[in-house]
């Protein structure tokens, strides 16, 4: 029998609320799942993406991390990973890193073989995939090896040379549907393409626990270590996977976290001592709230004004960690009629109309473009600014005349689809302006040669005297 432990979403370095104590947290519930792996005497533990909530983690947050790895190399339990979208890199992984250092393995097409009691299961893993690289990824790469001793690099054999059953599992960073409705990618977009039958999917991304069996292959999320917002109210939890000879069972353990306490405060009809009321219910909540992650919600409808800093030092003398206040009422109740005449406009087109009134150079256009691009990636933004800036410098004339000729022009950086009238009308006028500045200088110049023909010559400035100035 074989026995995996299934985890994700650790987001380690997380300073959740500005809170030291909360980032501690989450490195806390990463270790209490690896200290459960040695105590379960699992074979392998499986971590499914966003072991780090940054790709750029501090020296600390490493170290801590190296620390909470060690027992389970000191076990001989190797720790199999994925690399997911919070923490991925341009190109060496953390999780390359920890492999150098015999921490890790970085899981890809080639499997990972685990062999143990007359059973092996072969792990492959894919780094998490956008929908747009989706179509492209060639599949093909997967190898699909047969059972065996050796068959891969750190197997751990059994005392017999065929196992008895096989299990292939494979690991993503990935939302999908079925298990998650409406997402743009589904299981079959990876069980269709990649050829190897798998029987389980084991999956990150998603912080809530699901496990759910499609066509004859389960499919789950084990849900993060910690929560991440407030709006993930339930336990958290790791998956334990037991492979035997007849069957893959899949086990949900719960992870003791912080407690989040959220308190609701409805409109009661009075607003006169609207405060009192607030209190009240926070003291219902007298026994939750110390050490724990408090929210406090206002709803109803807004009619009076009242102190936010006031009520979150209330729950802080109780004892909170955390205090945060949401006032949720409605502003407005017999003017309905106000709220149906706001309209919105599209960000962009705001920004766009923004950055034309401000005096920037071609660069600062330039940069503004790559920064704001849904093209290029934000670990990309560095190289391609560094590259495009080179290039502009090369190719502009810095001569006085040239300057002069070749305003900057923001509609060379910007592109002309995203314009609106209101902007069109706008550059319309900054040209206009531009192509008067000339006829304005010669103008100026004009005038001044002749108030100096108006002048005889060697005549000197009048001379002024303190007594013609106050006199």
């Amino acid at each position: 029998m074989i026995k995996i432990v299934h985890t994700a979403d650790t987001h380690l370095g997380y300073r959740q609320y500005q809170s030291d104590i909360r980032k501690q947290d989450f490195f806390d519930s990463f270790a209490y799942v690896t200290k459960s792996a040695v105590e379960l005497n699992a074979d392998a533990v499986v971590h499914a993406g966003d072991l780090f909530d940054s790709r750029n983690p501090s020296l600390e947050d490493l170290v801590a991390t190296i620390a909470i790895l060690q027992p389970l190399k000191t076990a001989g339990i190797p720790f199999l990973g994925i690399v997911g979208n919070h923490e991925g890199k341009q190109n060496t992984q953390w999780l390359d890193l920890f492999e150098g250092m015999g921490l890790a393995k970085r899981l890809s097409e080639k499997p990972h073989i685990i062999s143990k009691d007359d059973v092996s299961a072969f792990v492959y893993g894919m780094d998490n995939l956008s929908h747009p690289r989706l179509s492209a990824f060639d599949f093909s790469v997967f190898e699909a090896e047969k059972a065996g001793i050796g068959d891969a690099e750190n197997s751990n054999t059994s005392a017999t040379n065929e196992p008895i059953h096989t299990y292939n599992l494979l690991v993503l960073h990935q939302l999908l549907s079925p298990v998650l409705p409406m997402q743009p990618m589904c299981c079959d977009d990876f069980l269709d393409n990649i050829p190897i039958p798998f029987d389980a999917v084991l999956l990150g991304d998603n912080h809530k626990y699901e496990c759910v069996k499609y066509k004859d292959c389960w499919a789950t999320y084990p849900g993060s270590t910690e929560r991440c917002s407030a709006s993930e109210d339930e336990n958290r939890s790791f998956n334990l996977l037991t492979l035997d000879e007849n069957e893959l069972s899949i086990t949900r353990y719960m992870i003791p976290t912080r407690d989040f306490v959220t308190v609701s405060v409805p409109y009661g009809g009075d607003q006169s001592d609207y405060l009192k009321t607030v209190y009240a219910k926070i003291d219902e909540y007298s026994q939750k709230i110390p050490d724990a992650v408090v929210f406090v919600e206002l709803l109803g409808l807004k009619k009076t004004l009242i102190s936010i800093s006031e009520i979150e030092e209330y729950v802080l003398e109780k004892g909170a960690l955390v205090v945060k206040v949401g006032d949720r009422r409605d502003r407005y109740d017999e003017e309905p009629e106000r709220l149906s005449n706001i309209t919105f406009q599209d960000p962009d087109d705001v920004v766009n109309q923004t950055i034309r009134t401000l005096n920037l150079t071609g660069a600062g256009f330039l940069l503004d473009n790559i920064v704001r691009s849904k093209e290029i990636s934000k670990s990309s933004v560095d190289e391609e600014s560094e590259n495009s800036l080179k290039a502009y410098l090369e190719s502009v004339d810095f001569s006085e005349e040239s300057r002069r000729e070749n305003h900057i022009r923001p509609e060379n950086f910007i592109q002309p689809e995203t314009k609106t009238k209101a902007e069109s009308e706008m550059e319309k006028e900054i040209k206009t302006e531009q192509k008067k500045e000339p006829e304005k200088e010669k103008t100026q110049e004009k005038e001044q040669k002749e108030k100096d023909k108006e002048k005889k010559p060697g005549q000197k400035p009048k001379q002024y005297t303190l007594g013609d100035m106050f006199g």
